[in-house]
């Protein structure tokens, strides 16, 4: 069965989802077609810290909770920030072989030792523990090597009418 999975780095709901569904597919033949989209492609590249309130405290938690079903640990990171290069790196780790280990690096970096992945020091240190090269990762995302698959990726969002993250479609079914 081909799974299409809309993600952003920057979600929780998605990092817990992947997991999800990394498992399923394990057990049950499945070929997952990831596709990284921006969901606040307005979110400056520097982290953007945002305040603990009462609902940010308890959507935590809930989220802890979830993903300790699974033996995943979250933690918010307490900041916002862009996640474009780092979605264009996770393309890159498609085209080496490499992505799963960028995909699953990238969500523990900022989820649990919150790295901001908006920064391409950052994104690059990721790719080199998910074990991709350095420097040609770092010449992909400043040559914007994979700016027009996430673009597309954007494009088959919008076609498909993905108003939110992680969606998920079955073959043809949303």
């Amino acid at each position: 069965m081909k799974i299409t999975f809309y993600y952003d780095y920057i979600c929780p709901f998605c990092y817990i989802g992947s997991k999800r569904m990394q498992k399923l597919a394990d057990e049950f033949e499945l070929e997952i077609d990831w596709k990284g989209i921006e969901i606040h492609p307005e979110y400056s590249s520097k982290k953007k810290l945002r305040k603990k309130t009462p609902r940010t405290q308890h959507l935590a938690e809930t989220l802890k909770e979830i993903a300790s079903d699974d033996g995943t640990e979250i933690s918010l990171p307490g900041f916002v920030t862009n996640s474009r290069l780092c979605l264009e790196a996770g393309e890159y780790a498609k085209t080496e072989g490499k992505f799963l280990q960028f995909h699953n690096t990238a969500y523990n970096s900022y989820f649990n030792l919150r790295a901001n992945i908006g920064n391409p020091e950052a994104v690059l240190d990721i790719g080199e523990q998910a074990g991709l090269d350095r420097a040609a990762l770092d010449e992909s995302l400043r040559s914007r090597l994979m700016k027009e698959e996430i673009d597309r990726n954007k494009k088959s969002a919008d076609e498909n009418m993905v108003m939110g993250v992680p969606t998920i479609y079955f073959n043809e079914f949303r």
